[in-house]
């Protein structure tokens, strides 16, 4: 490269190095003033159009006496941004401005929650039998971003939400429940709906020897799937805590690494994102974080899919089931019994409730000594 050659190009470097980091500071900056926001208008955006829209609506605010965008306003502004900063680089600059641009930052490989919008962090539940998980550590805030995709899911996507965190007034579209019972009667309520299960590994168990039927996780993921639902398990561990064969149907992971931090990896039919999201802000829900309980599993999925195939409809087998299983003894009354006493389901729902130490150590082995001889239980 000759010197002038060498010249050009490093002033092309600099300069796009200077718009990389405008362009960051805007879509970071909360709030948005408009003076910063008409010189976007300027430097970022390419249809005369959209450009004369958006100064119509500036001069509107700013003769209110405002000085900053609503956040409304900030949020469909930030996608214009995106869209319209893509055509004009795309159309206007040539090829080595165009990769100058894209990879001139010094900042580490993060993008801004408000820069996706972030409706389209969970655009691939639109499709029926999509299964996805949270996890992360204890108060990484798994639950608050869960209870943001609930209020997207349901104000954005128009889902009903079925769940076991409950949330203070919660609005119409979210039904909370901890019986499995109510939760399949509720999914045969609904057309367009995603159930959001928090706690999960409380009641699945993916590497320990317990199967009973009333405590099927996998089975009642397929059911999801056969009614045409869609599943969000929050949990510490996917490698852990999830089903195996669960695993292998799972397209939408997300990781918390802290409360503003999470890794998501999604590869549904309408996104594929491998990026790690950076100012995650609070649900604004309000869910109870010391009353999330389990799932109760007070009837089998295993039966009820059999019932089903019978011809029997949702209800009707669930109902049957109900009539058929008399009230279990509170977890508190289990455990004063003798372990080789009670049943092999009585066993199983002590181990589902969250029991640990010695008192699981000795449910475990009572429970593996009935399962090895089915005429004891």
């Amino acid at each position: 490269m000759s010197k002038e050659g060498q010249t050009v190009f490093k002033m092309k470097r600099s300069a796009a190095g200077s718009v990389r980091r405008e362009f960051d500071k805007i879509i970071n900056t909360i709030p948005l003033p408009i003076d910063m926001v008409f010189n976007a208008l300027i430097f970022f955006f390419n249809d005369e159009d959209v450009i004369g829209s958006w100064a119509y609506a500036l001069n509107k605010l700013k003769a209110k006496g405002s000085l900053y965008l609503t956040p409304e306003m900030r949020k469909e502004f930030i996608r214009y941004l995106a869209q319209q900063s893509a055509k004009k680089f795309g159309e206007k600059l040539d090829t080595t401005s165009r990769l100058l641009l894209m990879g001139a930052t010094d900042q580490e490989d993060y993008i801004s929650w408000f820069m996706r919008f972030p409706d389209c962090l969970v655009s691939n539940f639109k499709k029926n039998g999509t299964y996805g998980c949270i996890e992360g550590v204890p108060r990484s805030g798994k639950t608050s971003l869960a209870s943001s995709f609930i209020k997207i899911l349901g104000e954005n996507f128009n889902f009903q939400i079925l769940t076991n965190i409950k949330i203070r007034d919660a609005p119409s579209y979210v039904t909370t429940t901890s019986l499995l019972s109510e939760l399949v009667v509720l999914m045969d309520s609904y057309d367009h709906w995603v159930c959001i299960l928090d706690e999960t590994a409380t009641f699945v168990y993916k590497k320990r020897a317990l199967s009973t039927e009333n405590i099927d996780f996998e089975n009642l993921a397929r059911f999801i799937g056969k009614m045409g639902g869609r599943l969000l398990m929050i949990t510490h561990s996917f490698e852990l805590d999830v089903p195996t064969q669960l695993q292998t149907w799972m397209t939408e992971r997300y990781k918390k690494l802290s409360l503003e931090k999470v890794k998501v990896d999604l590869a549904g039919e309408y996104l594929k994102m491998h990026k790690v999201i950076r100012g995650v802000p609070d649900a604004e829900l309000q869910f109870i974080t010391e009353d999330i309980t389990s799932l109760n599993f007070d009837i089998s999925i295993h039966n009820l899919l059999q019932r089903i195939q019978q011809g029997i409809n949702v209800r009707q087998a669930v109902n049957e089931q109900l009539r058929d299983t008399s009230a279990p003894l509170p977890t508190e009354e289990l455990l004063k019994q003798d372990p080789n006493e009670l049943t092999i389901k009585e066993l199983g729902r002590l181990l589902a409730s969250g029991i640990k130490g010695d008192k699981y150590n000795t449910v475990l082995q009572a429970f593996n000594n009935k399962k090895a001889h089915p005429l004891t239980r």
